[in-house]
């Protein structure tokens, strides 16, 4: 790099002369051994199979480490930093200059390997001409570390610790050779813990719209296909990417979790790298292939089936092509909050009334995890009855035929508490005729943010506030003979770090305070377009009792009134010389007091090993804290490292900055 970095990447070509395109992508995950590794097809990873896949089809494949992670050097003290944003630009271009390439670079990625192409776009580098962006968030604060203003635990009792121990863990000998102890001191040196970057920046400011792709999406010029899955925690973002974006585009939406298309829970599973080499021949390769002749929008409309804690196997739906999105035959249809529950699409009346519901910070058992966090693919939501007893609900009559809701829903609350900050979370439920509850939809608002994520204002005890909370994206039929559901609760408290202060929340209903749901249902369900025809993948899915269950325990202590989540996953990869081995074991515990909600504490743990057979034995251990009171929030960060189970490396952070209204 222009600072003298020196970065690590695979380089996969067509064994064959002459000038071919170039597909780039790059990450902190340490995927340049599994790259290289050769996994099985029932073992699916597109990065490690994509490379072979496209250079067999005439394309050169480019995957490298972020500076100061994997095998690289340099350091890392952010995540997103400005230099690795940087770096992104120069190595397209660096690509695009060589003699095996002939100038023309796209890039492609799921997860952080979407996120950063919205970053290098945004750089306009020449040579870059198209991006295949998956499962990616366009603003790094509302999509990723504070959703509606509110902590995601997520950030600290799996992916902090994980990147902590593997940013501080040595490079691979295998690949690096001689300089891997060089690298590695780079490293040990001058790193930092991401997680001081998550709890210092508890507000939207510079740190993250710098590294997100909103508010200006005309930044990106070149043709981008994004995608994702509704069991995902990104097609709200995808579908909003896509329709802000000025340039030649199409979306794939599917049932699928945080995943590959080929090796995603649930299913049904597709072989999509027919459709991303289709992309990348048209825009790469000027093929006149009819890519962008077919509809623009490939979407999976769901249908319902019984909640379980673990993605299907097989998700209820069906598939089909759109036009736009949001669909333009769809209607925003308010159904207001009447007395006893009820919920209408007639007006409230007159008179003003209200319903109140204490705090419960621990409300959010059957919730599940935002996608399933770092234990997928478990962690889905269950029957909602248990959370439903601490919520206010809202129930249709039963629905006369069935009712398809496609696009963005959207809650209008007028409300009024007791302390000056307050959390509300709204669910859409489809409750069957047995009495199921069904999770469909959420999302939720810290209120002091319902102006700003910049300045949050604090709540006026007894005062009534207008807010507006936007849900996810959804594509769902509610089956005829069942009920639509609206929960209306406190907390979130596997998904939203608990506010402060205890007290009494009132939603008002009348006609000066018409609360509601508007819900996106769609006049006419059949679209007059051609199914779609996508390849089925050529694998079956893993048997159930062959899928490695993780460590997933909600904990309630009835005397001391605290509710505790117990996480516990592990994983492991072999190196490309077929003998290192390399394993990481992560565990958390999360508690939140409904006492106290200001007393909230994570803890979290990641041991990451390498075994090198009669060379050395490594073991990285991150140790990680954040606690909160009514005045502050604390984390905490240890590193220790063994070789050979003798001390190698000691240090530890500690930050410690005060709450502002959340």
């Amino acid at each position: 790099m222009p600072d003298g970095a020196e970065l690590a990447a695979v380089i996969i070509r067509p064994d064959h002369e002459g000038r071919f395109p170039a597909i780039m992508s790059y990450s902190p995950y340490r995927r340049i051994t599994l790259i290289q590794s050769q996994p099985t097809e029932e073992d699916f990873d597109l990065y490690a199979h994509g490379a072979s896949y496209f250079a067999q089809r005439g394309y050169a494949v480019i995957h490298y480490d972020v500076r100061g992670t994997g095998n690289s050097g340099g350091s890392s003290q952010d995540v997103y930093a400005d230099k690795e944003r940087k770096d992104g630009y120069e190595m397209v271009e660096w690509i695009a200059a060589q003699v095996w390439c002939d100038g023309n670079v796209g890039m492609w990625g799921k997860s952080y390997h979407g996120v950063v192409q919205w970053q290098v776009a945004v750089q306009n580098p020449p040579h870059l001409k198209a991006l295949i962006v998956g499962s990616a968030n366009d603003d790094v604060y509302r999509d990723w570390t504070y959703p509606g203003g509110a902590l995601r635990p997520y950030m600290f009792d799996t992916y902090s610790p994980l990147m902590t121990a593997w940013n501080f863990a040595p490079p691979d000998i295998e690949v690096v050779g001689e300089k891997w102890s060089e690298i590695w001191q780079q490293h040990l040196e001058n790193n930092s813990p991401w997680g001081i970057g998550y709890i210092s920046h508890p507000l939207r400011d510079s740190y993250w719209t710098d590294r997100s792709l909103q508010p200006d999406y005309s930044r990106v010029k070149v043709p981008t296909l994004v995608y994702s899955g509704w069991a995902d925690c990104y097609p709200t973002q995808m579908l909003r990417a896509y329709s802000n974006l000025k340039v030649p585009k199409k979306a794939l939406i599917g049932p699928w979790g945080h995943y590959w298309p080929e090796s995603a829970f649930p299913g049904p599973r597709v072989d999509a790298r027919p459709i991303w080499l289709q992309w990348f021949d048209h825009w790469l390769k000027d093929m006149d292939n009819g890519v962008m002749d077919e509809p623009p929008i490939t979407l999976w409309v769901k249908g319902y089936k019984e909640p379980d804690v673990r993605m299907y196997d097989e998700e209820a739906g069906s598939w089909r092509y759109e036009q736009e999105w949001p669909l333009a035959r769809t209607q925003a249809t308010a159904m207001y909050f009447h007395p006893e529950g009820k919920l209408s699409s007639e007006s409230p009346a007159n008179a003003e009334q209200q319903d109140q519901y204490p705090y419960k910070p621990s409300v959010g058992i059957t919730a599940g995890m935002y996608w399933g966090g770092g234990i997928l693919p478990f962690g889905m939501p269950i029957d909602q009855k248990v959370d439903e007893a601490y919520s206010l609900g809202y129930s249709s009559p039963l629905l006369n035929e069935d009712t398809e809701m496609t696009g963005d829903p959207k809650a209008v609350l007028y409300v009024s508490t007791t302390a000056d900050t307050a959390y509300f979370h709204v669910k859409i439920v489809d409750v069957a005729p047995d009495g199921t509850a069904k999770w469909v939809n959420d999302g939720g608002l810290n209120a002091t943010h319902r102006n700003s994520d910049a300045h949050p204002e604090p709540m006026k005890p007894g005062e009534i506030y207008e807010l507006e909370l936007d849900l996810k994206s959804v594509a769902y039929t509610f089956p005829r003979g069942h009920r639509i559901r609206i929960d209306i609760a406190s907390a979130d408290f596997q998904n939203a770090w608990p506010t402060a202060k205890s007290g009494t929340i009132s939603i008002h209903r009348s006609r000066k305070y018409p609360s509601r749901i508007v819900l996106p249902l769609v006049s006419s369900g059949t679209s007059k377009l051609p199914e779609p025809s996508l390849k089925p993948w050529l694998y079956a899915m893993p048997e159930r009792e062959k899928v490695p269950k993780p460590t997933y325990e909600i904990i309630q202590d009835l005397i001391n009134r605290t509710t505790t989540v117990r996480l516990g996953a592990k994983g492991a990869t072999r190196g490309n010389d077929g003998v290192t081995e390399m394993s990481h074991v992560l565990d958390s515990s999360y508690t939140v007091s409904d006492s106290d909600p200001a007393d909230t504490v994570l803890k979290s743990r990641c041991c990451y090993t390498v075994k090198r057979p009669g060379i050395d034995n490594i073991t990285v251990e991150a140790n990680e804290v954040v606690a909160s009171d009514v005045n502050s929030f604390c984390y905490v960060s240890q590193v220790h490292i063994t070789v050979n189970e003798k001390p190698y490396f000691d240090k530890s952070w500690t930050v410690s900055i005060p709450r502002q209204l959340n």
